[in-house]
C-alpha cells in the first residue's frame, strides 16, 4: 500500500481513485493474481484501473514512467487484472483528458471549451469510434489553439498527451475534413 501511495502522489490522483485501486489489489491478493508477478507492475495496473474506473485520465505511458515498469508490463498486469477480477472498466473519453492537457499547455478556459465542442461535434459525426482518445484530445487541442489565437507546435502537444507529432496531424487532418473547419495556418 505504501507503494500505491507513492504512486498515486507522484500522479497527483485523488483519493477516491487510491481507495479504488486498493481494493482492486486487495481482491487481486485473494485471488492469488500478484504471485509470481512484480509487485510494482500489478499496483501500477491497480492503479491505472482505478483512475479509468473514477474517470480520472491518466494513461499507461503516465503510470510507466512514475512506476519503472515498462508499459508492455503494466498493459500486461491490467488485461490480467481486468479479465481474472470481471473489473467494467468505462471507456476512455477524449473530453476528460483536454482539462488536463490545456491546462498543462497553459491554454485559455475559451481554448479548452473551443476542444472540447470540437469533439461532442466529431462524436456526434462518428467520428471518435475506435480512436485512441488520447490522440484525438491532442487534435483538438491543436485545432481550438490555432482558432482561439494560442497556437501550440504539434510536438508540443504531442509530447504533453504522450502522442506521435503523426498521431497528432493525422486525428487533425481527418477532423479538419469531417467536420468541415476552415483552419489557417
Amino acid at each position: 500500500m505504501s507503494e500505491l501511495d507513492r504512486l498515486s502522489s507522484q500522479l497527483g490522483i485523488p483519493r477516491s481513485v487510491n481507495e479504488t485501486a486498493a481494493n482492486i489489489y486487495r481482491k487481486a491478493i485473494e485471488k492469488r493474481l500478484i504471485r509470481g508477478r512484480s509487485i510494482e507492475a500489478m499496483i501500477g495496473a491497480t492503479a491505472y484501473a482505478g483512475a479509468r474506473i473514477r474517470r480520472v485520465p491518466r494513461t499507461l505511458d503516465e503510470i510507466a514512467r512514475h512506476s519503472r515498469i515498462s508499459k508492455k508490463e503494466l498493459g500486461r498486469c491490467y488485461r490480467l487484472i481486468v479479465r481474472e477480477l470481471d473489473i467494467k472498466i468505462p471507456l476512455a473519453n477524449p473530453t476528460d483528458y483536454i482539462v488536463r492537457f490545456a491546462a498543462e499547455l497553459r491554454l485559455s478556459g475559451r481554448t479548452a471549451r473551443k476542444a472540447v465542442e470540437l469533439l461532442n461535434r466529431a462524436k456526434e459525426h462518428n467520428l471518435t469510434a475506435g480512436k485512441d482518445p488520447t490522440g484525438l484530445a491532442a487534435a483538438a487541442i491543436y485545432i481550438a489553439g490555432i482558432t482561439e489565437g494560442e497556437r501550440r507546435t504539434q510536438r508540443e502537444i504531442a509530447e504533453t498527451a504522450t502522442v506521435t507529432e503523426v498521431t497528432v496531424r493525422n486525428r487533425y487532418k481527418e477532423l479538419v475534413r469531417k467536420l468541415k473547419i476552415e483552419v489557417t495556418i
